[in-house]
């Protein structure tokens, strides 16, 4: 197949040009918010900075006639735009200064570090979709762009952040923990929590698709240019309407076995 052939002849940029804190489309812009249980209804999708991340190969080898030789010939096409996810992480731990209690937190997605199109998981259920390669061009001259975009529901942070589960830390029997906990005690910064819960990640740029100059369907050869990494945050938004629901489901998982009222000492563990 034809593949570009003058690695000088090709300029690779991305849009956004630096990473950013990705924003949510209407109505709550800062973020995505959970849902609750099953439903699907709050979503992230990216519409600031840009609504659509790019990578874009802009190249000039234009035709020179006569004599219209290699590289010059008018042949020449746009490389491969490869947008690759290379990084997933979440925050490590956190305390909250109201408690003193302590998290350690884990759970975030394999990176897939991808060379092509396909759609993959961020975080649950966001994934980012590359699409292929659309080349535009004529007479050696032209742009190839690869889009990717970012959407999905926003599962809810105990169902996937570990160990956010009743069964790890059972909550107070006083309920004094209520809404200091997990993550509804993330969110919480009334209570001193961090507030919106940010995943960060790592979007790699680069060119391929090169084959031996002056000749077409050699075996590829390295752009020779160097990728751009750049990195990203989106945020996912306590939704405090399913708070009293996870509590209080917690609390019946891990005290429905009592067999007699706790001792006043045993109220706060």
């Amino acid at each position: 197949m034809p593949m570009a052939r003058l690695q000088s002849g090709h300029t690779m940029s991305t849009i956004p040009a630096a990473g950013a804190t990705l924003l949510n489309a209407s109505p709550r812009t800062k973020g995505g918010m959970e849902n609750v249980g099953s439903a699907t209804s709050n979503t992230f999708t990216m519409t600031s900075p840009v609504p659509e991340i790019k990578c874009i190969d802009t190249y000039s080898v234009p035709l020179i006639s006569p004599p219209g030789t290699p590289p010059n010939d008018g042949l020449e096409i746009g490389a491969v735009p490869v947008i690759s996810l290379t990084n997933i992480s979440i925050p490590s731990s956190w305390t909250v200064p109201a408690t003193g209690k302590s998290e350690s937190l884990s759970g975030a997605s394999t990176a897939p570090n991808n060379t092509g199109a396909g759609t993959y998981t961020i975080f649950p259920d966001v994934k980012i979709t590359i699409g292929s390669a659309v080349d535009v061009g004529s007479a050696g001259v032209g742009v190839a762009t690869t889009i990717a975009t970012i959407t999905g529901p926003v599962s809810e942070l105990d169902s996937w952040v570990v160990p956010w589960t009743p069964s790890d830390k059972p909550p107070n029997f006083d309920g004094s923990d209520f809404g200091l906990a997990r993550s509804s005690g993330y969110g919480n910064t009334a209570k001193g929590g961090p507030g919106i819960f940010y995943i960060s990640f790592t979007l790699e740029f680069s060119l391929s698709g090169f084959g031996t100059p002056g000749a077409t369907g050699e075996p590829a050869v390295d752009w020779g240019g160097s990728p751009t990494s750049l990195d990203f945050k989106i945020g996912v938004i306590n939704n405090y309407d399913n708070d009293r629901e996870t509590y209080m489901a917690a609390y019946e998982e891990a005290y429905s076995s009592l067999t007699k009222v706790p001792e006043l000492s045993e109220w706060q563990t």
